[in-house]
């Protein structure tokens, strides 16, 4: 029976292999998909709280943008259109010079915030190398027999193993999908064009 149920849910699986198909348009030849945005106006895809220089693109949109290479599978490049009901006075060749240095300020900040989180993941590093030195130490030197030695160590082991947990995660996890965004824009990114709906 349950054998019938993998099977029956292995078909449906399989059966909606390419789902993204179902979505998005892709050209298999060109190894290309395409996703289209559409907006009433410019001004809904910048964040308005930023009083800058050049507009800054809202948290929303560059999650959309983002979102598009874990949906799409990793065979194809993304091609972005996005289309306004109302320009607002940009030129196209505005809104792609807008886009572009967006995704570079985002990438650089990425890149910023995994340093610094890589600061702290090397002082959790040492913080642990100090706990466990100090844990041996404990086992070793400690010759009486009290209620605060097994205390102690049992503490130090848990500091220290934490420590070293959330090290490897930063330094392994957080990486990976620091330098997944990067090589996904870098690589993956075919393109974005804008258009008047």
């Amino acid at each position: 029976m349950k054998n019938d149920e993998n099977k029956i849910r292995k078909n449906a699986f399989m059966k909606y292999k390419n789902i993204e198909e179902e979505f998005f348009e892709i050209d298999k030849e060109k190894k290309l998909a395409k996703i289209s945005l559409s907006f009433d106006r410019v001004s809904e895809i910048f964040d308005l709280n930023y009083i800058s220089k050049m507009p800054v693109l809202s948290d929303d949109f560059m999650e959309w943008i983002t979102s598009a290479f874990s949906i799409i599978p990793s065979r194809y490049k993304i091609q972005v259109s996005i289309s306004f009901g109302d320009y607002e006075g940009y030129s196209e060749q505005q809104l792609n010079d807008i886009f572009w240095k967006n995704i570079v300020l985002s990438a650089k900040s990425k890149r910023d915030s995994q340093r610094k989180r890589n600061s702290i993941a090397y002082g959790l590093i040492a913080a642990g190398i100090v706990l466990f030195a100090g844990m041996i130490l404990t086992e070793i030197n400690w010759d009486t027999e009290s209620v605060m030695k097994p205390i102690i160590s049992y503490v130090s082991d848990i500091a220290t193993t934490v420590a070293f947990w959330e090290a490897m995660t930063i330094l392994i996890v957080e990486r990976k999908e620091q330098r997944s965004y990067l090589i996904s824009v870098e690589k993956r990114f075919a393109g974005v064009s804008f258009e008047k709906q």
